[in-house]
């Protein structure tokens, strides 16, 4: 498919263009960190966040199918791409990337900021608080949908309020507790789009100190994680009493190869694009690595990331 090919009428596709930059037939593997993943019919990356629930009310209307993307760090999108109209909230988009301190004292973050910016601007600010979040990929927004974290804490620990386009396509803020959150997830109800989060950060003693240890936790996470290849990070959820990472080493997967996706050496809870691979060997491999565990310690093994269009 291409711009001429596309079933979409041409003034659907100006139309939208009031909301911000689209395109059409856009390669969705130069926005996953997989760097994989083939078109979507129609990518929009909005001017704002107003302009989120312009765009997903203007679709709703004309009935085109509509999915919401973050910083693609979770995610694994099919060698065919994803048919409809793909919404993109990341920084490398022209919009939705505001952070601020409130008149209550919180951190509000568009979905699209990422961990990283976010990170540096609490420290910048004097705030603590925020280690958890240190090497994690990805957006604000996928990190409050994930309820990302580490064995430091995670996103709910730190998260008061979340911002977001609900199922009639109205604009609201919901209130987060600790019992609407699960391992890797966040109960936020009936909603279209996450557009941004209230953060309660405790202030630093010393922010010199804060840098200093968010320094270290990077260089740790650099010596034992393949950061070097394209991935997702941790493919796999830790089943109760057991490390996922542990389970496939032991299951002498370690550097297995389908195509050009591998089990990473240095920590075999990564799947890396070690070889120019597709979406196809990627889903694969670990499609094996779940048979494989399996059959040898009778746990099945949920994905955390997120796999997306047509394979």
């Amino acid at each position: 498919m291409n711009a001429q090919q596309t079933k979409y009428a041409p003034e659907l596709i100006e139309n939208l263009k009031q909301f911000g930059q689209v395109s059409i037939d856009a390669s969705l593997a130069d926005f996953t960190s997989f760097k994989t993943g083939g078109p979507a019919d129609i990518l929009i990356q909005p001017r704002s966040c107003s302009a989120v629930q312009d765009v997903i009310r203007f679709l709703k209307k004309q009935d085109v199918p509509l999915t919401v993307i973050g910083g693609g760090s979770n995610l694994l999108v099919g060698d065919r791409g994803v048919r409809g109209a793909v919404v993109c909230l990341s920084e490398k988009g022209p919009g939705c990337t505001r952070i601020f301190v409130d008149d209550e004292g919180l951190i509000y973050a568009d979905a699209s900021v990422s961990k990283e910016r976010f990170i540096s601007f609490a420290v910048k600010n004097g705030y603590d608080g925020i280690q958890f979040m240190v090497g994690i990929p990805g957006a604000i927004g996928g990190g409050i949908r994930m309820n990302a974290g580490t064995f430091m804490g995670s996103f709910v620990d730190v998260l008061r309020k979340v911002s977001l386009i609900d199922g009639e396509g109205e604009p609201r803020d919901v209130d987060v507790s600790v019992d609407m959150s699960d391992y890797r997830s966040m109960n936020l109800g009936n909603y279209r789009a996450i557009t941004g989060g209230f953060f309660k950060l405790p202030f630093s003693k010393n922010s010199d100190d804060v840098a200093r240890e968010v320094e270290e936790i990077l260089k740790d996470r650099e010596s034992k994680h393949p950061l070097e290849y394209p991935s997702a990070g941790s493919v796999f959820k830790n089943p109760p009493g057991h490390s996922s990472w542990q389970l496939i080493d032991q299951s002498g997967l370690k550097g297995c190869r389908v195509g050009g996706a591998m089990v990473s050496e240095k920590h075999t809870n990564f799947v890396i694009n070690y070889d120019g691979a597709v979406s196809a060997d990627i889903r694969s491999l670990i499609e094996m690595i779940q048979e494989t565990v399996y059959r040898k310690y009778r746990i099945n093994l949920e994905t955390e990331i997120k796999m997306l269009g047509e394979f």
